[in-house]
């Protein structure tokens, strides 16, 4: 990739009390809730680098200070935006034009600085400071510097006038831009064109006659002499007018403003027969082609395009290639949106989310994300299919399939947990291998709370593997040392039948546990029997009449309740919830489990009275279903700031003094 934003660094702009974003990718994917400052990223880099703002509109108001700012305007706030570019150590061109602000070269590094603080009125022994006013300051006491590298005497202009950055904003009206001369990009890829002059001059001929032609018309004739006879009435003689009736200027060097862009060989259909999403379509078209154009021709060393969500008016499948196409081909892109069917196609480090917060928005990105290109390949590929649902959430519930994504949302609604309304989403990860999943949505990723809930996979296999859940989250600890140690302590696990196998392994889940990795004891359904065992039976019978197979699954659900599992019995029961369709039947199940008194229920299995909390500690004695409601128990805490199943709330004193009286 060529030049392009490597770092931005913002302080008491807007949203943003102190927003750091490292290793800025170079094709950038902004997402984002409404409101969290996603434009207002794109307006702080106008700031210090688009040519076209002038100096009064760098200029900030009261209303441009992060309001959570002490002072404020009026006490003296001071705004940085600081902008770096990477990826010109091989361009002599772009070092040149450059040399002023670079501050590294290895790699090369230019930074770009742009203050808007209290005008500077005094100076003393230990320098500059700011001359007490008395009162409080307004926007008339700031100035506003906008400066390359480490010197505010060194001027940005021209590398601004080098450096090309275009905006698109979200609410634009591209068929009027495109229509109009001055704002069009088609007159900048007309205007450098080596027209022929003879031909121009024959066609500026031969537009006259046509001209001519059609004004021989008597109609139009008479139009001519009415539109003549009004406007004389209105300017009177001195200013006199002779309006005449054409289609082009008959002017050879004007001719060329004539020419119209046509989406069909007969040139009847322009840009104001086509869609709103069409017209948005041909006018960054365009505007990239100009852009080309112009470097091509050496104007600049390089382009920055931002777009404010492009999505607008654009059907999902068009979105889908136009987007898999320009983030990856063609200048630096810079994109704002709220549209899934856009990230999903985005390259997986190309990710800015940006979160709001009690002090000012934060931003993580996927810049440096620490997955090989074969896991990142991987992920794109997972995004494309799940509709990038996870790069748009507050929190995530990492699980193994479909029946996961059936039951969870199930358990959050028994709950009175509303998982939309608190932007979680469950998400599967098709599979086992978690490892790439945690470092998209971990702290080198994308920062987003986030649980993995597994099977336990206790009992052996055909391969003769057990504890296969507790081994897959052990290889997900961070620290080297620690995952071995883990993996040792596994493998020495007595079998699941002996007396002190739940003293041992319980430890070990609690591990797991606190770095946000859930383990269950064997597989869903099983570990479901104890607590939602007669809504299993139910399940099962809504899909299969069978007496023979609902008694297969009724003796099953028994068997989990035992302390010694039989494990044929649990076989059998598995095969026939397998032989439905271990989806369809978690789709009917969840419809059962969401009508439960689930509060209720967990506190008879846990033994918690009505006036105390079922935290984490009761939790922990539900069983072999425990691991789910602990994982949505960090979950709600993460998002809600309340557990997942709340005490009652106690009545008030009036109420049962009148209950007593009764």
């Amino acid at each position: 990739m060529g030049l392009h934003i490597s770092r931005i660094e913002i302080r008491n702009f807007r949203n943003f009390a102190h927003l750091v974003l490292d290793d800025f990718p170079a094709h950038a994917v902004i997402v984002g809730e409404n409101g969290v400052g996603k434009s207002n990223l794109l307006e702080a880099v106008r700031l210090v680098l688009d040519p076209s703002l002038s100096d009064a509109r760098r200029m900030l108001r009261e209303e441009d200070i992060w309001e959570g700012h002490a002072a404020g305007l009026a006490g003296g706030a001071e705004v940085t935006i600081v902008v770096e570019l990477r990826g010109f150590d091989d361009d002599a061109d772009a070092k040149s034009i450059l040399s002023s602000a670079t501050v590294d070269f290895d790699p090369y590094v230019a930074r770009l600085t742009y203050r808007f603080a209290p005008r500077t009125e005094i100076a003393t022994a230990d320098g500059s400071q700011v001359q007490p006013t008395g009162r409080p300051l307004t926007a008339k006491d700031y100035d506003v510097v906008v400066f390359a590298g480490d010197r505010e005497t060194n001027d940005v202009r021209a590398i601004r006038r080098e450096v090309a950055l275009r905006v698109l904003p979200a609410l634009r009206d591209a068929e009027g831009d495109l229509q109009n001369w001055r704002r069009s990009p088609m007159r900048d890829l007309l205007e450098r064109l080596p027209l022929d002059p003879v031909n121009l001059e024959a066609t500026a001929s031969a537009m006259a006659t046509a001209v001519d032609q059609l004004t021989k018309d008597d109609n139009v004739a008479k139009l001519e002499g009415h539109l003549t006879d009004r406007l004389g009435a209105m300017f009177g003689p001195r200013l006199a007018v002779q309006p005449t009736l054409g289609f082009a200027s008959s002017k050879p060097d004007e001719l060329i403003r004539a020419v119209r862009l046509f989406f069909d060989t007969a040139r009847r259909r322009s840009i104001s027969d086509t869609s709103l999403g069409s017209a948005n379509v041909i006018y960054l078209g365009l505007l990239l082609e100009a852009l080309s154009q112009q470097q091509l021709d050496e104007e600049f060393i390089a382009t920055l395009v931002a777009v404010e969500e492009p999505e607008a008016h654009l059907h999902v499948t068009l979105q889908r290639h136009l987007f898999r196409y320009l983030l990856r081909n063609g200048p630096s892109l810079m994109l704002t949106t709220h549209s899934p069917h856009i990230a999903a196609v985005a390259p997986v480090r190309s990710f800015i989310v940006l979160r709001a917060t009690e002090n000012g928005t934060i931003g993580a990105t996927t810049a440096s994300l620490p997955v090989s290109d074969e896991e990142a390949a991987d992920l794109e590929r997972y995004l494309d299919v799940s509709r990038a649902e996870v790069l748009f959430a507050s929190a995530v519930v990492l699980v193994e399939g479909l029946a996961e994504l059936y039951i969870l949302p199930a358990l959050a609604d028994a709950a009175g947990f509303d998982l939309d309304a608190y932007g979680t989403v469950v998400a599967s990860a098709h599979g086992t291998d978690f490892k790439p999943y945690r470092a998209l949505l971990g702290p080198k990723g994308l920062d987003t709370p986030h649980v993995v809930i597994t099977d336990g996979d206790a009992t052996r296999d055909k391969r003769n593997v057990r504890e296969a859940g507790l081994k897959r989250c052990a290889k997900l600890h961070p620290q080297t040392a620690r995952r071995t140690a883990l993996l040792a302590k596994i493998l020495a696990l007595p079998e699941t039948s002996a007396a002190d196998y739940r003293t041992t392994r319980d430890p070990l889940v609690s591990e797991l546990q606190n770095l946000g990795l859930y383990v269950g004891t064997q597989t869903l359904e099983t570990d479901l029997c104890p607590l939602f065992g007669d809504e299993i039976i139910q399940a099962f019978k809504d899909l299969n009449s069978n007496t023979t197979a609902i008694d297969d699954v009724s003796r099953g659900v028994a068997n989990e309740l035992n302390a010694i599992i039989d494990p044929e019995l649990r076989k059998k029961m598995l095969k026939r919830i397998g032989a439905l369709g271990k989806g369809r039947f978690a789709q009917r199940l969840a419809a059962h489990i969401a009508q439960a008194d689930l509060q209720g229920r967990i506190r008879a299995a846990t033994k918690t009275p009505r006036d105390l909390p079922l935290d984490e500690h009761a939790l922990r004695r539900l069983g072999t279903a425990s691991y789910l409601f602990l994982a949505m128990e960090r979950i709600s805490l993460a998002v809600r700031g309340t557990s997942l199943l709340p005490a009652p709330t106690a009545p008030h004193a009036s109420g049962q003094a009148s209950d007593a009286g009764q």
